[in-house]
């Protein structure tokens, strides 16, 4: 049996943690594909989350859920600060969303879109 030397075993090691890494995109990306969904929401509040050098945009609705607004490789979004800007409390929206809530990341249901119905 032939000997892995120290670059031969860094390749590897390079290549295993690489291998994950897609793994696990793909996962997250596959999550969010199928997990879209419409709603109609009141919104009762909105604040920002600091989030290192970023921040995550979040609203609140009367029934009681949280929503955030964060930009989205699956739908390439990157506007999240506009469409954050646009929602107004006390308005109702029928939003489209995707993912789930994931409380150990602190994850919410992403809104990618909303129209504004309040009468």
């Amino acid at each position: 049996m032939r000997k892995i030397g120290k670059r031969g075993s860094l390749w590897i090691g390079a290549f295993v943690l690489l291998a994950i890494m897609v793994i696990i995109s793909a996962i997250y990306m596959v999550k969010y594909a199928f997990t879209e969904g419409s709603e109609t929401i009141t919104v009762k509040d909105k604040w920002v989350e600091p989030k290192g050098d970023d921040a995550k945009y979040l609203v609140s609705s009367t029934n009681n859920q949280v929503f955030q607004i964060t930009d989205s490789w699956v739908y390439w979004r990157w506007d999240s600060s506009n469409v954050y800007d646009s929602v107004t409390i006390g308005k109702t929206y029928i939003v489209t969303t995707q993912g789930f809530r994931f409380p150990f990341l602190s994850d919410y249901k992403n809104i990618i879109t909303l129209e504004d119905i309040t009468n």
